[in-house]
């Protein structure tokens, strides 16, 4: 049962990366999903960003993690 959610957490994150969305769930099968096939890692997100600031603004608003699909 387990194994089915986070082989869809880890989906999710794959169509949002694909689809050129940011993070929205700090789910760590989310995340690994998200970041597959990006060997920057969070380098390539923060390119997103004009700083660093602005990154940890969006990184620490509790807010993003329960956006919706």
């Amino acid at each position: 049962m387990f194994g089915n959610i986070r082989e869809a957490r880890y989906q999710e994150g794959q169509r949002d990366r694909d689809g050129g969305v940011l993070p929205r769930k700090d789910d760590s099968a989310y995340l690994e999903g998200y970041l597959k096939g990006r060997p920057e890692g969070l380098d390539g997100v923060m390119q997103y960003f004009p700083t660093v600031e602005d990154y940890l603004k969006w990184k620490l608003n509790p807010s993003k993690s329960s956006t919706s699909l």
